[in-house]
């Protein structure tokens, strides 16, 4: 009785473990330094890491319009974008499954879904690219006050200690950034 017993709690244990875990998602591409695609809901959906902005790596209306206003060299802002978008891919792979946090039936004005992206082990791919110098912060949308925090404490850090774009192409990636 006592073996009964224990199997059911054990199986009530696990089924208990499995139903409280958040859903996860496959990554099915990187598109660039703040956008991911995920199978969400049986379709393929774009993310973008809620709260950064990365340079843009293919030409399109927000890189035509950060050329435009910014009066950046487009060749030199295609490399930074290009530079965030392999930093991104990486920290996540194509295949692997991610956690997302966020109201997942919003969109913003290009038809992503702002989400935080976590990887299975907890990490948030958002604060990493802020952190290691790939992306800054996205100042235009609220955001929960302690992450902004985090974000902003990343992003000095990242300028003060010169990472990732902030080393490398440092003119360029404060006059894209404004910062």
């Amino acid at each position: 009785m006592n073996n009964l017993y224990m199997c059911i709690s054990v199986s009530l244990f696990s089924l208990m473990t499995a139903c409280s875990q958040p859903p996860s998602y496959i990554v099915e591409n990187i598109e660039d330094g703040d956008t991911i695609i995920v199978s969400l809901n049986g379709k393929s959906q774009r993310i973008q890491l809620s709260g950064i902005d990365a340079p843009e790596n293919t030409e399109n209306a927000k890189f035509s319009l950060d050329i435009k206003v910014k009066k950046l060299n487009k060749e030199a802002l295609l490399a930074l974008g290009n530079k965030a978008t392999d930093y991104l891919t990486s920290q996540v792979a194509v295949g692997q499954e991610v956690l997302l946090q966020g109201e997942l039936n919003k969109k913003d004005k290009y038809g992503r879904i702002p989400a935080i992206v976590l990887t299975k082990e907890g990490k948030s791919l958002n604060l990493t690219m802020v952190k290691e110098g790939y992306a800054v912060i996205l100042k235009r949308f609220p955001l929960e006050e302690s992450f902004k925090l985090s974000l902003e404490e990343a992003q000095q850090q990242a300028i003060t200690n010169k990472k990732g774009l902030w080393k490398s192409d440092t003119e360029i990636t404060t006059k894209w950034s404004g910062t």
